[in-house]
């Protein structure tokens, strides 16, 4: 019952984790889109400018007239800066003319451009070329991908084609822009980060905090249930003190059957006066309160001026003790001790014959309580008591 109250309230902490570890994923997944589409405008931009670079070539072949295709591969193509990563290609009809630099065109001479531009996204690229409109693609060569900006162009009557091929690395990878973009990737990690733990904290701090209400409530609930427990005993104490009551012989029988079936409360002895006409109840017990303790129980019948001690674990040898002690107007009548509960009713009867069988009456209130004269009683304790 316990466990189940304490899980009333309490967030599931594997259930929050899972649906964090959903939103986070999503956030990493559009944070992914997003930097692809940061890269996308940044290589857009790019090309646009090398559209521009391709189109002022074009506009410098254009110049001059009566140039053979040497001229403008000496003159113009080969003094512009080219690298493995930035080149010209430059074309006539299906004829490679230049490709990068020396080295690279004599290898490709003699081949035609299909030859060169062997990938579906190149020959695309160079098929759909238009004439007098430079334009731009992302195409693949040699497992690179590069931005190609090209061109279709007149010259001397004779159609080329034009291209400008750089590798998206060398943009990407440019000092700049590679720090800003580590830079959004720390501060998403950082947040995602965030907003992964922050959660998990809350829910763990929820969670601690319910569990210090319910250990609380569960103290309260124990400590009430303590107090009400003392509350009883405290009353069944104030009633049952043998210090302080005493009781008709019309509930010795209730006591009698009580303690039989207790074997602890053996070995049980029974004590047995008659005090003097003269002598009161109240100064007999009053007078040896501070001798009787809590385990031995006053009876006493007022008619008969008789009195009985029922003494809870007492030998034989403590109750003799217990009578040397006693000071009171009154006569010892026995002794008697029942070590177990066999022997508990045989040393009543004999207890009570030598009391002269007292007559129990049945109608009489069992367990009434008579309570002997205080001031009689006080007059007689001690501090230590």
């Amino acid at each position: 019952m316990k466990k189940k109250n304490d899980s009333r309230g309490l967030i599931s902490i594997p259930k929050t984790l899972i649906i964090m570890i959903l939103i986070v994923t999503a956030l990493v997944a559009l944070t992914y889109f997003e930097l692809h589409r940061y890269e996308d405008g940044i290589l857009d931009v790019c090309a646009t400018q090398q559209d521009s670079y391709v189109q002022l070539v074009i506009d410098q072949i254009n110049l001059k007239e009566n140039r053979t295709d040497e001229e403008i591969i000496e003159s113009i193509l080969s003094t512009l800066d080219s690298s493995s990563n930035r080149y010209w290609t430059f074309s006539k009809d299906q004829t490679m003319l230049y490709v990068k630099d020396a080295l690279e065109t004599n290898r490709y001479q003699a081949l035609t451009a299909n030859s060169y531009y062997t990938t579906d996204s190149s020959m695309g690229f160079i098929q759909g070329l238009q004439l007098n409109k430079v334009k731009h693609s992302r195409i693949f060569l040699d497992n690179k991908e590069y931005i190609a900006s090209g061109a279709l162009f007149e010259y001397e009557g004779e159609q080329y084609r034009i291209c400008l091929l750089t590798n998206t690395t060398v943009l990407l990878d440019n000092n700049k822009f590679l720090g800003s973009k580590m830079e959004l990737i720390i501060i998403f990690v950082v947040v995602y980060s965030a907003v992964f733990i922050l959660p998990l904290v809350l829910v763990i701090l929820n969670n601690m905090n319910k569990k210090k209400v319910f250990s609380t409530e569960d103290d309260l609930k124990t400590a009430n249930r303590t107090i009400e427990d003392l509350n009883e005993r405290l009353v069944r104490d104030e009633i049952y003190d043998n210090r302080k009551n005493l009781f008709s012989f019309s509930a010795l029988q209730t006591f009698v059957d009580e303690y039989r079936n207790e074997p602890k409360a053996f070995p049980i002895s029974f004590i047995a006066y008659r005090y003097a006409k003269d002598e009161t109840v109240s100064g007999f017990y009053g007078k040896n309160c501070v001798l009787l303790g809590k385990r031995d129980i006053k009876f006493y019948d007022g008619a008969n001026h008789l009195a009985l001690i029922l003494s809870v674990k007492c030998t034989n040898t403590q109750a003799r003790a217990i009578t040397k002690h006693m000071t009171a107007d009154a006569n010892l009548l026995i002794v008697e001790t029942a070590t177990n509960r066999i022997g508990l009713k045989p040393a009543l009867a004999r207890v009570l014959k030598a009391m002269g069988d007292p007559v129990i009456l049945d109608s009489a209130p069992t367990g009434k309580v008579m309570r002997p004269d205080s001031r009689t009683e006080q007059r007689y304790r001690t501090i230590e008591d």
